[in-house]
């Protein structure tokens, strides 16, 4: 049978031209999103919940890892919306990001915020004081509440305070919020929780504090990079992980604590010295403050949990 059709006629596609969709384009739009509204806070809250249970023993609740989800999501919102004088130096596409969605980021925290204390009132008092303690850090950090007089307006204004106010409110709620979901005692393995999470996030809140030197001296920010320079910051942030590394593992093993915790502080130790490291060396500093350090947790959680679920199916 020989066809009656043309080939260079009708409505074909060759008429038309196509183009490929732009995946490089998307892929860097959506990681944007995600790193801009802070989604991907809440993701690292999740991973970092999520440790802390592995920690301590306790089996993790998904009412705990919805929380952790809603308070970072809610503060770091809260917190940028203070830090626009900074970001439009540090950071101009996250500031046009805040400035073009602010009232539906603002309306959001708050929102998110509420939600995470909802959940966590079934559980008591603790849960739910726990559960506010990031809220409370983060108004006295990025609020001007002090006096005119003392000289700072904002915790996040003196050197050092507010890497101490942020590590110690984050590694309060990562550390206690599964003991008050779970209503258990604490134990020392909260107690190294509670360390090794504040050693973190004091290193994660400099880091960027490096990489953002000239805006903050700019804004009047008197940041621990702005106070002592780059190398000396560098080397507080090496002794303070040496630090914890040496007297986390020398107490799991006075304590006899399993090899497989052990494995995993010793793992989260190392990950985090790779990463001060490599600070302006082998990784862009945006890199290494917005992904490895804003996400540590995001992939040290991962990992462990493919872990879990790979070695069964093996033995």
């Amino acid at each position: 049978m020989v066809s009656t059709i043309d080939g260079n006629q009708g409505h074909g596609w060759g008429q038309f031209p196509i183009s490929a969709p732009d995946l490089r384009e998307f892929f860097r739009t959506f990681f944007d999103f995600l790193l801009f509204s802070s989604l991907f806070m809440g993701m690292q809250g999740i991973g970092m919940v999520y440790v802390s249970y592995l920690i301590q023993g306790i089996t993790p609740s998904p009412m705990a890892l919805a929380i952790m989800l809603l308070v970072p999501l809610s503060v770091y919102n809260m917190n940028r919306k203070t830090d626009e004088e900074e970001d439009s130096v540090n950071h101009p596409a996250r500031y046009q990001f805040t400035k073009r969605f602010g009232k539906a980021l603002e309306y959001g925290a708050l929102i998110a915020y509420a939600l995470a204390v909802l959940i966590a009132v079934p559980f008591g008092l603790g849960a739910v004081l726990v559960t506010l303690v990031p809220l409370v850090a983060g108004i006295l950090y990025s609020v001007p509440l002090l006096p005119p007089r003392f000289g700072y307006r904002r915790l996040k204004e003196i050197p050092v305070m507010k890497n101490l106010v942020v590590g110690s409110s984050w590694a309060i709620i990562v550390a206690f919020l599964p003991c008050m979901i779970a209503g258990v005692p604490l134990t020392l393995q909260t107690l190294l929780t509670l360390v090794l999470f504040f050693s973190y996030v004091f290193i994660a809140s400099a880091m960027p504090d490096m990489r953002d030197r000239e805006g903050d001296a700019m804004a009047g920010v008197i940041t621990i990079p702005v106070l002592i320079g780059l190398d000396r910051t560098k080397q507080v942030l090496n002794a303070l992980n040496w630090s914890t590394a040496i007297a986390v593992i020398a107490v799991g093993i006075c304590a006899t604590l399993p090899p497989l915790l052990m494995a995993l502080f010793a793992g989260t130790l190392c990950y985090t010295q790779c990463c001060i490291t490599s600070f302006g060396r082998l990784v862009s500093p945006d890199r290494i403050c917005d992904i490895f350090l804003d996400g540590g947790f995001v992939i040290i959680g991962s990992a462990v949990f493919l872990l879990q679920a790979i070695v069964p199916l093996l033995l």
